[in-house]
């Protein structure tokens, strides 16, 4: 059953997407809007950032008071390839930062249209390599990605693999975007449910971000990728938001192609209700994937003793 808090939320969201049916902003008024939404999405306590300057791009990076040594969180965060920010994700990635102990490396890759594919990935792919490159080794370093995000993290991993660089020890994929081809019925069913996303028009945006390449390349849609040798996948969706078959499907070709994938499953959650750091569902969701991440971290730690 759905708080209290997470219906009024619900309410609050479809009643600020009616007038978009009307009339769709601007693209940077859509930013701005995510922007004041996500003002309440304030580091914790006892989480410290500073930005670092990349040759093209900028990232946050989030420093707990207390951590762990060879922890450290790749996070990619979501809005279509088109919005969103390291500003809107702080207070989500600080949270799962300070609960796991770790540092976290949060990117400003940049956004179609006027960076379309393959930036975002060529982003990402520096943010792992400015990793590697301050001393980690790629089993200190999980990847987490929500929505857009997430699918950017599949896609990274594609990326990753293909290039036989060592891959990271796990990932955890918040409601990902993995098919941008978007011919799931379940999409605009779920759409009466999940009415703020389903305005930001998902369709025009993966023509923004892709610009005339093949929507089914595994760069852009990574479930048409091959998965075999992926690291442990965590997967968590809501069955009623839009993206709901993306994370079903994700875990059936993980499943069927040898990786080991985990779905947890919400009922009647708006999509990124992880970003509302207040409600029940957010802290249950957030302290279920660190529990998966520190059970991969401990579980190495212990097998290094033993040998």
């Amino acid at each position: 059953m759905q708080s209290y808090q997470h219906q009024i939320l619900k309410r609050v969201l479809n009643t600020l997407s009616l007038p978009m049916y009307v009339a769709l902003p601007p693209i940077d008024h859509l930013r701005a809007l995510l922007e004041s939404l996500t003002l309440v999405s304030t580091l914790p306590w006892d989480v410290h950032f500073k930005i670092l300057e990349h040759k093209n791009f900028k990232s946050d990076w989030l420093m707990p008071s207390k951590t762990k040594p060879n922890r450290v969180i790749l996070y990619l965060h979501g809005g279509g390839y088109v919005i969103g920010s390291p500003r809107t994700h702080r207070g989500l990635a600080g949270k799962i930062a300070k609960s796991l102990e770790a540092n976290c490396l949060l990117p400003d890759y940049r956004k179609a249209p006027e960076f379309p594919f393959p930036y975002a990935l060529n982003d990402a792919y520096d943010s792992y390599l400015y990793l590697l490159e301050m001393g980690y080794d790629a089993s200190d370093i999980t990847f987490i990605g929500d929505s857009a995000g997430g699918g950017l993290t599949m896609a990274l991993m594609l990326k990753i693999k293909d290039l036989d660089l060592p891959l990271p020890k796990a990932a955890v994929l918040l409601s990902p975007y993995v098919d941008l081809v978007n011919v799931s019925g379940s999409r605009e069913y779920n759409a009466r449910n999940d009415r703020f996303l389903d305005i930001f028009e998902m369709r025009r945006w993966a023509d923004l971000y892709v610009q005339g390449n093949d929507l089914r390349h595994p760069y852009v849609s990574p479930i048409y990728g091959d998965l075999s040798e992926l690291p442990p996948l965590l997967i968590q969706a809501s069955e009623s938001e839009v993206l709901y078959d993306d994370a079903v499907s994700l875990q059936k070709k993980a499943l069927q192609q040898g990786v080991q994938a985990e779905l947890q499953t919400w009922k009647g959650l708006v999509h990124w209700w992880h970003m509302f750091g207040g409600l029940p569902e957010a802290k249950e969701a957030i302290q279920k994937l660190v529990e998966f991440l520190k059970e991969k971290y401990e579980k190495d730690a212990d097998y290094l003793k033993a040998s």
